[in-house]
């Protein structure tokens, strides 16, 4: 669970369906405007401008007034449904540059995930904040998982009973994980559920579905 302090308007999550004709301005800058809050490097896997027929969520801070309680991530995910040609490009084109490849229930991922099982507001002390199954992912990261870290899904249209959360025709390439902080220390929060190494760092890749001809890009940085 993450917990936010909410001093100024926040979007925790932006989640644009963009598959009608008219895609509104708003839209379009909201997605800019995800996209420049990380460094070029991070995001220069994603499409330069927001595509038609797509959908796409935002987690990141729209004020540098918020403080958060508990571990959480700052991502954008953007996915889009291709045309078999299309697909076929720009799929050939990312697997030849992928760093690493995991199918999405491989049981050695590490995945990233908000979490917060226990926080404290003023003299209030709360615990068992998260379900039991973020708890048992947690545990899984920290004593079985041996992936770079890759995200845990939660995408309705895509939601499968896997590892990752995708459905199981999907597969994940890692374009670049680093360990290390990748953006401005008051954004980061410290990591219960991730391996020393990884207690913060990033993430970035597609998972991408020959069947679906769909493609996921995503960056995480924690």
């Amino acid at each position: 669970m993450r917990v936010n302090i909410i001093f100024t308007l926040f979007a925790l999550l932006i989640v644009a369906g963009c598959h009608n004709t008219d895609i509104t301005k708003t839209l379009r800058e909201d997605y800019r405007n995800s996209k420049s809050f990380f460094e070029v490097s991070l995001v220069n896997h994603f499409p330069i401008e927001l595509p038609d027929s797509c959908s796409f969520g935002s987690s990141v801070p729209k004020s540098e007034n918020v403080k958060t309680l508990g571990f959480g991530i700052d991502g954008l995910e953007l996915y889009k449904k291709y045309s078999k040609t299309q697909f076929g490009i720009i799929a050939s084109h990312f697997k030849e540059v992928t760093h690493e490849v995991y199918s999405t229930n491989d049981t050695s991922l590490l995945l990233v995930f908000s979490f917060c099982d226990t926080y404290k507001i003023g003299d209030n002390l709360y615990k068992n904040q998260e379900p039991p199954e973020l708890k048992t992912l947690a545990k899984h990261n920290l004593t079985v998982a041996s992936s770079l870290p890759v995200p845990l899904f939660e995408i309705d249209e895509y939601k499968g009973n896997t590892m990752s959360g995708l459905t199981d025709d999907f597969k994940l390439y890692v374009l670049d994980a680093r360990p290390g902080k990748y953006v401005d220390e008051k954004y980061l929060q410290e990591c219960e559920c991730l391996p020393e190494k990884w207690k913060h760092g990033y993430s970035k890749g597609v998972a991408m579905s020959d069947e679906q001809q769909v493609i996921i890009y995503w960056i995480v940085v924690w």
